[in-house]
């Protein structure tokens, strides 16, 4: 039985590696914990196609983002938006699930100690959000 599970998750974490991991960052030029956040996820293994604006609200609101899941950048990957300080764990999580009913990821906010927003050894408790397609949303990760 032991045996069966690892080469399962063997056979995940292979398939998840071979994967194409291009992500589009929409983000600001003024905000820095954004490029933070990059930095972490290209240390990762994704390719990241960073486009700069001032406003790109639209972008958000076509991907289903609201006054209560909105943060500082949004990323596109393979058919999910990621909002915010989502953390690795997560997107690695959600790319190998591949769920039909969640539109994306975030971390609303900009919550000290998540990735981009690490201040030395403060770290605030704080949950990634699964945004459903109906619109809810329901805690996906706690951290």
């Amino acid at each position: 039985m032991k045996k069966i599970l690892f080469l399962t998750l063997l056979a995940a974490t292979l398939s998840f590696a071979e994967m194409e991991k291009e992500m589009t960052v929409y983000k600001t030029p003024y905000c820095g914990c954004c490029g933070n956040w990059i930095k972490a996820m290209e240390k990762e293994g994704f390719k990241i196609n960073t486009i700069v604006k001032d406003d790109f609200h639209e972008v958000k609101e076509a991907n289903g983002i609201t006054g209560k899941t909105s943060s500082c950048h949004t990323a596109l990957i393979d058919g999910y938006v990621i909002e915010g300080h989502v953390d690795y764990s997560a997107i690695k999580r959600l790319l190998t699930e591949k769920p039909k009913d969640i539109r994306g990821l975030t971390v609303p906010g900009m919550v000290v100690g998540s990735p981009g927003m690490e201040m030395g050894n403060k770290k605030d408790p704080y949950n990634i959000l699964a945004i459903k397609k109906d619109g809810s949303t329901e805690i996906y990760e706690k951290h």
